[in-house]
């Protein structure tokens, strides 16, 4: 697959349906209970055109101590911190990688890295799991998910 059509994919995963999801009551719920064990949240319902998941990782705040946690969850609920944080994808945010896979937010002390680490494959391949390194084989007419990893954390 065509390097220019993945970093395009990319940015606009993020931008569009990660951007979107992050203002949603079920966003927020799975921040909260990453901090615990990981938690996957679905894009694709938000939009089709750029289907995959965020796997969310909020753990490094609550291993700080409960006075960090509990300011931290105060924040999520009723400060809209991650609706804020929402406003950082635009056409002007700055992906890094070769395939503007990564991306750093920052926002009312705490730093959002999200990075897509995984792609996932259509139907007619079994939905299969595939790394960066496997792109090259990928046919320029499919659609790809992606996996992007997001770990919260203070600055």
């Amino acid at each position: 697959m065509n390097t220019e059509k993945i970093r395009m994919g990319n940015a606009g995963f993020f931008v569009v349906a990660v951007g979107m999801s992050l203002g949603t009551e079920f966003f927020r719920q799975a921040v909260l209970e990453s901090s615990l064990e990981m938690a996957q949240f679905p894009t694709e319902n938000f939009s089709p055109q750029y289907p995959g998941y965020v796997r969310i990782d909020s753990s490094a705040i609550r291993k700080k101590g409960e006075k960090f946690w509990q300011k931290f969850v105060t924040k999520v609920r009723e400060k809209s911190l991650l609706s804020k944080s929402a406003y950082g994808f635009s056409s002007q945010t700055k992906f890094e990688g070769d395939f503007a896979e990564q991306v750093t937010l920052r926002e009312d002390g705490y730093v959002f890295a999200y990075h897509i680490k995984q792609y996932e494959r259509d139907a007619e391949h079994g939905f299969e799991i595939i790394s960066p390194e496997d792109l090259e084989s990928i046919l320029e007419d499919e659609t790809l998910g992606r996996v992007a990893y997001l770990e919260i954390t203070q600055e």
